[in-house]
């Protein structure tokens, strides 16, 4: 018995010593999810998978359930849900071989479509093809709102960022160099109330301002670091800039501007201790940013086992040097 209790006590200690932030963990064997948003209207956080392509949710207590699916999403990514809570918006691509199950030549990086699912029905009502507004390979990865409705969408393989008006009609928004990488170029995107877009090219790692009136004029906002494995980004109700950053740093991100974004700081940073796994994509829950832990470096790993659970965890944002 005494054994038993020092056994015991060790292990609660070292947990202790380990502890990480607080964690939403679910059961979805295989789903390899990439993008999330919560809805506040019921309550539960929707996530992408990259492997089936189908949106689940997942509630606070971590039980996942399938909630949306057919045959030719092939994978999903970014999603948001629209200005009027009423629509869920969700990236499809066919960006990896090692990704999705149902890839084919037809869809592999030719794939870029923009769907939008009634959120109190759960059926599809939009379905709108970006593919034919640039020619080159796609990947459409994330998008935003803007305050009356438009839709902007980057695009991880084109050097394009695409507008979807409130009619729907799909449009070739902005194209510049800056916006190109040999991998994945731009990632996340935010649509600011001062009338631009930020965005960020994963490759290079920077952060990037394209104003809403002249979408040729990108500038690159001036920071003391750059963050290549950028991924999905936020605007908190400060206007402050959540960036999520992976590739092996796994860490996130708060950025702030006095200047309307022409110069940045990095203001807070979780702790390399918070052990995110592959973070690709974060939403709000009430004033607390939660951050999908994707695991998607596995899916090019065959030395690592299928994972059958995932999280979303909290990220706990600490002053630098804390």
């Amino acid at each position: 018995m005494k054994h038993i209790l020092f056994s015991a006590l060790i292990a609660l200690v070292y947990t202790g010593a380990q502890a990480q932030t607080q964690r939403i963990t679910f059961k979805a064997p295989k789903l390899y999810p990439e993008g999330i948003v919560y809805n506040r209207t019921n309550g539960l956080f929707y996530v992408s998978s990259v492997t089936t392509g189908q949106i689940g949710t997942v509630d606070r207590s971590g039980n996942y359930k399938r909630w949306y699916n057919d045959k030719d999403l092939v994978a999903s990514f970014g999603m948001k849900v629209d200005p009027s809570g009423k629509l869920l918006w969700v990236c499809l691509a066919d960006p990896d071989t090692s990704y999705s199950k149902i890839t084919s030549p037809a869809t592999f990086k030719k794939m870029a479509r923009l769907i939008a699912i009634d959120l109190k029905t759960g059926k599809k009502s939009k379905d709108i093809d970006l593919s034919t507004l640039f020619n080159g390979s796609h990947f459409p990865n994330d998008l935003c709102f803007d305050q009356d409705g438009n839709i902007y969408v980057t695009d991880s393989f084109s050097p394009v960022i695409y507008k979807v008006n409130t009619n729907g009609k799909a449009s070739l928004f902005a194209q510049n160099e800056l916006f190109g990488s040999e991998d994945i170029g731009l990632n996340g995107i935010v649509c600011h109330p001062g009338g631009y877009l930020l965005v960020n090219n994963n490759g290079n790692g920077s952060i990037l301002k394209v104003p809403l009136a002249k979408p040729t004029e990108v500038s690159i906002v001036k920071v003391a670091q750059h963050f290549p494995g950028a991924d999905g980004m936020l605007l908190d109700g400060q206007k402050n800039l959540i960036l999520i950053q992976n590739k092996s740093v796994d860490k996130i991100f708060q950025l702030s501007s006095t200047d309307n974004w022409v110069n940045a700081k990095v203001d807070l940073a979780t702790k390399i201790v918070d052990r995110f796994a592959k973070p690709s994509t974060g939403t709000f829950r009430q004033d607390k940013v939660w951050i999908l832990n994707s695991k998607l470096n596995e899916l090019s790993d065959p030395t690592k086992p299928p994972s059958k659970e995932f999280s979303i965890q909290l990220a706990e944002l600490k002053p630098l040097g804390n």
